[in-house]
């Protein structure tokens, strides 16, 4: 029979394998999954995020600006884009969002945002978030932690003070998220 494997993870401790998943270790039960033959880091059991488990992806994304902050010492660039989606248990969103991308090398960028999930119906909850993105396969890929704020509307309290991992692709591939429970 095969055993139950509970994924836990941790705030503080985001580890970006060379195969491009994400594993985290920590307290809180994420998900469960079957076992078969389990990744380990330093000895801890880990399991890459299941895109089936997210809760927010991405249909489209349009750049609205971005410019240049800084050259020296690292690169900085400030971007504005809107995202559409789909928020589990909500429906269509919005993700309107700003990004400074510090270019630490060719291989590997820094972010901090900060946006907002709007509803069709026009409730809101504010967002930030830090990244950490490198090329794979040709794309750069990013790997985030976000912290929502609070909220008085309605569909979308279950976000209050929540916590979400993310998964941006740059170019055609679904951004995902996924919240600590």
């Amino acid at each position: 029979m095969k055993e139950a494997l509970s994924l836990y993870l941790t705030i503080f401790l985001v580890i970006p394998s060379t195969t491009g998943g994400l594993f985290l270790t920590s307290s809180y039960t994420f998900a469960q999954v079957q076992q078969s033959t389990p990744q380990t880091i330093n000895g801890r059991i880990t399991v890459p995020l299941d895109p089936a488990d997210s809760i927010y992806n991405t249909n489209t994304s349009t750049i609205l600006g971005s410019k240049n902050i800084s050259l020296t010492p690292h690169r900085i660039t400030e971007t504005h884009f809107i995202d559409q989606g789909l928020l589990k248990g909500v429906g269509n969103i919005t993700n309107d969002q700003t990004y400074k991308d510090t270019y630490l090398s060719d291989k590997l960028v820094q972010s901090t945002g900060n946006g907002t999930f709007k509803t069709l119906d026009g409730q809101s909850i504010g967002w930030i978030s830090s990244s950490i993105g490198r090329p794979v396969d040709g794309r750069w890929v990013y790997y985030g932690i976000t912290l929502f704020n609070n909220t008085q509307s309605k569909s979308l309290s279950f976000l209050n003070n929540g916590v979400g991992l993310s998964k941006d692709v740059l170019g055609k591939e679904t951004d995902r998220m996924w919240i600590l429970k």
